[in-house]
């Protein structure tokens, strides 16, 4: 690829905080045009809802675990031992499709290879067979998307895009280990979530190392799309934006009970 790529590895942090960051992120790169990967964490249990949905009806009531609205679509997911991955670039920094699915498709195959690097033989769930594909339920996990990976039969992660105009944002969760009455406990109608999704500790039958994976994630990004990311931090504008949008968006009842009649207690 033609165009320097940012690398921005980042520490553990709290929900308001990550998806500042990735907005910010978004925000700025009609600007600068400086296409960027992402890799993050999350420093206690939090829940990340999607663009649409309500929290009346997603989260448990009362809610123990702090949530945050997402700028992307789709369901509820609640992080907490997981690595995050978010980049932004044009379509054609890595000549993606215009079509959603087709660039879910390209932009997820380095995760298909960060995987296969783990010794995991993920496949895509519109190869398995499985019919009852491109539904939604409050909780990510227990519903599969088409280029969503699974292993065993069970969903491991999922992914979230948004686009505006040419340039395409998007942001996915791997769980290194899962909580499930955690799950259970703060999100309404999850399903039976053990037998629908799995996590890497589950699967690799031993504790995974955050340092590690993102490492991985790195050399697997690069060796994928044939580049090269440059370790670098965000810029002094994307840092203001940042702290503005903590303050005046994602710790605002305005922005994370959007369209409620009533605030749910936290």
């Amino acid at each position: 690829m033609g165009k320097n790529w940012r690398l921005t590895l980042d520490l553990k942090h709290n929900g308001y905080y990550n998806m500042a960051v990735d907005e910010a992120m978004l925000l700025h790169y009609s600007s600068h045009r400086i296409p960027t990967l992402r890799i993050y964490g999350w420093e206690e249990p939090f829940i990340s809802l999607g663009y649409h949905q309500l929290a009346s009806e997603v989260l448990a009531s009362p809610q123990s675990i702090p949530f945050v609205r997402r700028i992307t679509g789709g369901s509820a997911i609640l992080h907490d031992k997981e690595i995050t991955y978010s980049l932004v670039c044009s379509l054609s920094d890595l000549k993606l499709n215009a079509n959603v699915k087709e660039s879910y498709k390209k932009l997820t195959s380095f995760l298909k290879h960060f995987y296969f690097q783990l010794g995991l033989d993920v496949k895509y769930a519109v190869d398995t067979g499985f019919s009852n594909l491109g539904h939604y339920g409050n909780f990510c996990y227990s519903r599969w998307q088409h280029y969503d990976f699974v292993m065993r039969g069970k969903k491991i992660g999922g992914n979230a895009q948004r686009r505006k105009k040419d340039i395409v944002f998007q942001h996915g969760s791997i769980p290194q280990d899962i909580d499930f009455n955690l799950v259970k406990n703060s999100i309404n109608e999850v399903g039976p979530v053990e037998e629908a999704t799995t996590s890497l500790n589950d699967i690799l039958a031993k504790v995974t190392d955050f340092s590690q994976l993102q490492s991985l994630l790195v050399s697997s990004f690069e060796t994928y799309f044939n580049l090269k990311l440059k370790n670098q931090s965000l810029s002094a504008p994307e840092q203001r934006t940042v702290k503005y949008l903590l303050e005046n968006k994602y710790r605002k009842e305005t922005w994370n009970l959007r369209n409620e009649k009533a605030c749910l207690a936290q």
